[in-house]
């Protein structure tokens, strides 16, 4: 999931002509750790993936689809459900469902590795 989530993201900032120097930058990283994440081979945050959304100007959830989302009105939205979009609300439960498969992913690696370890 780290690879798929790191080639879309790297998709998008080509998109935008931004620089891994750029990003690494804008996020307060080095060029470097910021080429880990797009390579796969760093485990971004909650928090860091909606930086770089933010960055990237993108919603979060289109690191976890394989077509962007299309954004609405957020003046609209809002008006009809309040502090968060509905569309908000989605891509929020979507990212915690991601983050809930990631981290029992992490949990079995961790038991193994621990089995191993004895």
């Amino acid at each position: 999931m780290k690879k798929t989530i790191g080639n879309r993201i790297r998709k998008l900032r080509e998109s935008k002509d931004y620089s891994q120097e750029n990003m690494g930058m804008e996020l307060g990283i080095t060029a470097g750790a910021y080429a880990k994440i797009e390579r796969g081979e760093s485990d971004p945050s909650a928090t860091r993936l909606l930086q770089i959304a933010e960055i990237l100007e993108v919603d979060v959830a289109v690191f976890f689809h394989d077509h962007p989302v299309p954004l609405n009105n957020a003046q609209d939205d809002i008006k009809k459900y309040g502090i968060a979009t509905q569309r908000e609300i989605e891509n929020i439960h979507q990212l915690i469902l991601a983050l809930q498969k990631e981290l029992e992913s992490l949990k079995t690696e961790i038991k193994s590795n621990k089995k191993v370890g004895k």
